[in-house]
């Protein structure tokens, strides 16, 4: 089905935009052998990712997980921090770990922008699209994008502990289109995940791209791109005149 009048393109951040580089373990595994006995990513990777997936579900989707957490983002990190520390049996001091790894994962140098982004941003700007990000993430955000040369590029963010709500719910979708003052008819969004990008963007009635560098979804039914600098040829081609 041809796309009409795209006036806008949304991203997401985290996997789409930018990563981090090193990954959260070997920067937690540095961190922690700073503080404590010495501890290795090999060791720190499984169970970092076992309690991040367990940290997702204790929020509804949609649910701004700060908001219901008392005390705040740093509260929430706080928890996680004690979480990872506690199954790793380290000896670091949970709130000296927390200060540390809040204050590390600011630093522009920890996180990588594809290769690929910055040139397509800059072309979708010149060839006169809106963009918008849409990220759920905490506060930090907004200045790591102006340190990483991105925040520039965008005529709206909205990141979901600044707007109280988090994808796949349709507030924020809604929001960052007010924002831009477009229709969603009007809207591609790219993202990385099939449920807060895709399915969410789809619900509230953008055009859904799903960014699939490493190919896991082939065959999912989902318009999907390799490479970010796939994306103006793909809004081109289907874009109805």
């Amino acid at each position: 089905m041809a796309l009409c009048r795209v006036r806008a393109v949304t991203f997401d951040a985290g996997n789409t935009l930018l990563s981090a580089d090193p990954p959260p373990p070997v920067i937690y595994a540095d961190v922690l052998s700073r503080l404590g006995r010495p501890v290795s990513p090999q060791q720190v990777g499984p169970i970092f990712a076992e309690v991040w997936a367990e940290a997702q579900l204790k929020t509804p989707p949609g649910t701004d997980r700060y908001a219901v957490t008392p005390g705040g983002e740093r509260a929430w990190w706080g928890a996680f921090v004690q979480e990872v520390l506690a199954r790793l049996g380290h000896d670091a001091d949970w709130m000296e770990a927390l200060d540390t790894l809040y204050e590390e994962f600011t630093r522009p140098e920890v996180w990588e922008v594809f290769p690929d982004v910055l040139g397509t941003l800059d072309r979708l700007k010149r060839d006169g699209y809106l963009l918008g990000l849409i990220s759920n993430w905490d506060s930090r955000l907004p200045v790591l994008l102006e340190k990483l040369g991105l925040a520039s590029f965008f005529d709206a963010i909205s990141v979901s502990s600044l707007e109280g709500v988090e994808k796949p719910a349709a507030g924020i979708f809604l929001r960052t289109l007010d924002k831009l003052g477009v229709d969603p008819v009007e809207v591609v969004h790219v993202g990385d995940s099939p449920l807060e990008d895709y399915e969410g963007a789809r619900r509230v009635g953008l055009t859904p791209v799903l960014i699939d560098r490493a190919g896991q979804f082939p065959h999912n039914g989902f318009t999907t791109i390799a490479a970010i600098s796939q994306l103006p040829a793909l809004i081109a081609g289907r874009t109805s005149t």
